[in-house]
């Protein structure tokens, strides 16, 4: 196998052993699933001007040095096609689709193959080893596995398994500027984005949650212009399994014609879910571009609050009255519930659209063709409220085991239903919020708002600053009761060694009295992360791990100076030595930086180690974190006090 990085800058040489120039870049042409070399970019060994040799002309390139099977004098003029693409311009650190792992990758080295007389790409690398190869460690690496257990494994995506994110249409001249003698050869801003001119899609293959689950790792701007390279029934359904917020975000990126639809292709409770997370004009906007019987259940359902059972119900559900057959039956569900993702119950309603009974689908295709509803139905309906509050709907299906529940007003009028799946969702924000309540953070916050992330973070310190307080009480009163004893102490200066100009009972007073508050705060620190990176490896199993790790670390920071300011006032005001209380102030700040990272670091290290990494491990995590911290903490409150006298 050939890596590009191995031969970008080597030297080329033609058939009379005359050195052309050095390789800068290689075309290939995405015609095919593995995308065929069809030239060289060529830095000439003299001149200005660009070459571009094709591949009928190149002999062996993998082998150094790479050989051309022609004179110098002999090499044709090459211009690039429509469907080609520069490697390094346009593939190498770009973002791309790992279409089998479901997930978005860095390209960091490129992998091809030469069989006979044909080179082509065939994989690449994302691994650390790439990396390694292209900085020029390669070899050392090499020599380290060879005298040690130490491997370094190879991560390589076949190219049948990628997806470029980009996707812009470029005319042939554009790519013909990169042109033999063309001194735009991998110039920027040529083709900006990945070229993608192939048959077929790959991300159309996959499942709609999956690649939910791909858009989720991208930025709006990519996870848009992907989106909306999907067919309109393949984007709805993925977009309906997008998680809040990103579907409204995502829906804002798509022009107006577009997004309606795909709001048109999606259950009205869901188009109705999305649509409450936009501005009123832009929705409304995007309303009034539906068909009205499409959009008329949509508005209805926004009149709803958000978290009742009219908010979140849907529409359309299918009621027959008492007198119909189950011939007659049986046509109006073939022509009726072909859209319907639940085809389970039938409702009964009177002539006045009262709900009077409820009919299974066994029962109706069990019984005789001539029987009326009125004899199948059971008149006992489990059944909600319109304004019933959406976690009482979900305990009402699970109790009963339904897999859906009527919705009626006040006057018993149906109104619509509310499914497993929708309940199912309203279990999943539950629990976030039961988290985040326990925790005292937001487990879902969202990344891409702002105000979101400042909210949090102001949230969060708060916890921090409540431990604070009720720490310098306990400091208080420790200080007060053990006074006589530590005066007498030694322990500072066996540590420390000598310390003139400082009080030994001050410092040793003020390091151990404050040890209790230390223990609080940075375990309420380690406990808000400790939340977050269970409630990752449930949903997420952890692949949004440095996302999160820059998000705790964004955190931590924050409340690190918040906590390290209070603590030295309040040390300040305890033992009214401004030394001390920067030496303890700064070393709180430190600590419970280390405390949240340890927090979300060690659940996701026992995960990747196949051991229960989840919340649920916090009682095990808790005394390693309590442990760390206190370490943490003597040895940078005792390392400054030594610097502060010293």
């Amino acid at each position: 196998m050939i890596f590009l990085s191995a031969l970008l800058h080597k030297s080329i040489y033609d058939i009379d052993h005359r050195r052309i120039g050095s390789l800068r870049d290689i075309c290939v042409t995405l015609n095919e699933t593995f995308p065929v070399v069809t030239a060289l970019i060529v830095s000439p060994a003299s001149g200005n001007e660009r070459l571009v040799i094709p591949w009928s002309q190149v002999q062996n390139i993998e082998t150094a040095p790479i050989q051309l099977a022609v004179a110098q004098t002999q090499i044709n003029s090459y211009e690039p096609h429509s469907a080609e693409i520069l490697l390094k311009r346009d593939i190498l650190d770009k973002q791309i689709v790992d279409t089998q792992g479901f997930r978005v990758v860095k390209v960091n080295d490129l992998k091809l193959a030469q069989i006979k007389r044909t080179a082509r790409l065939v994989g690449v690398d994302i691994g650390l080893s790439g990396l390694l190869r292209r900085l020029g460690w390669q070899p050392a690496v090499d020599m380290i596995g060879r005298v040690t257990p130490l491997q370094l494994a190879e991560r390589t995506v076949t190219w049948n398994y990628v997806e470029p994110i980009q996707v812009i249409s470029t005319n042939t001249s554009q790519l013909a500027a990169v042109g033999a003698g063309s001194a735009t050869v991998g110039a920027v801003g040529v083709v900006p984005k990945v070229q993608l001119n192939v048959s077929h899609n790959k991300l159309s293959e996959l499942h709609p949650a999956d690649i939910a689950d791909i858009l989720e790792q991208l930025d709006l701007e990519d996870a848009g212009a992907m989106l909306e390279r999907l067919d309109d029934e393949t984007a709805a359904d993925t977009l309906n399994e997008v998680e809040y917020p990103l579907q409204s975000e995502l829906l804002t990126e798509l022009g107006p014609e577009r997004a309606s639809d795909l709001l048109e292709r999606l259950a009205p409770d869901d188009a109705a879910d999305i649509l409450s997370d936009i501005p009123a004009l832009e929705a409304e906007r995007l309303l009034n571009l539906m068909p009205v019987n499409e959009s008329q259940p949509i508005r209805d359902l926004l009149r709803y609050g958000g978290e009742t059972a009219g908010g979140i119900m849907t529409t359309e559900v299918l009621v027959q009255p008492q007198e119909a057959t189950v011939e007659e039956v049986l046509i109006y569900l073939r022509r009726h519930s072909s859209h319907l993702d639940m085809v389970y119950y039938l409702y009964i309603i009177d002539e006045e659209q009262h709900l009077i009974g409820v009919v299974s689908l066994r029962q109706i295709v069990t019984a005789e063709p001539d029987t009326r509803m009125r004899d199948l139905m059971d008149q006992d309906i489990i059944k909600v409220q319109i304004d019933a509050d959406q976690e009482e709907v979900a305990h009402i299906i699970a109790k009963y085991d339904l897999l859906g529940v009527p919705v009626v007003d006040a006057d018993n009028h149906l109104k619509g239903m509310v499914t497993v799946d929708d309940v199912i969702d309203v279990i999943h924000e539950e629990q976030a919020e039961d988290v985040s309540e326990i925790t005292g953070t937001d487990v879902e916050e969202s990344e891409a708002d702002e105000d979101s992330r400042r909210r949090s973070s102001i949230s969060r310190s708060s916890w921090l600053i409540v431990n604070v307080v009720v720490g310098f009480f306990i400091a208080l009163i420790i200080s007060s009761a053990f006074q006589p004893i530590l005066g007498t102490a030694s322990a500072l200066a066996l540590l420390t060694g000598s310390m003139p100009g400082l009080n030994l009972h001050l410092a040793l007073n003020g390091v151990l009295c404050l040890i209790p508050m230390l223990l609080l705060t940075a375990g309420a620190a380690s406990s808000q992360a400790l939340g977050i990176a269970g409630w990752e490896l449930r949903t997420k199993r952890g692949r949004d791990f440095f996302r999160t790790l820059w998000r705790e670390v964004l955190h931590g920071t924050t409340g690190g100076i918040l906590t390290t300011i209070l603590v030295c006032l309040l040390s300040w005001l305890l033992y009214r030595s401004l030394l001390l209380s920067i030496a303890v102030g700064l070393s709180f700040g430190f600590t419970l930086l280390i405390a949240a990272l340890c927090g979300l670091a060690l659940p996701n290290i026992l995960q990747r180690a196949r051991l229960r990494g989840s919340l649920i491990a916090a009682p095990l995590l808790n005394p390693v974190i309590a442990i760390a911290s206190l370490s943490v903490f003597l040895a940078t409150s005792l390392t400054l006090i030594n610097e502060f006298i010293g």
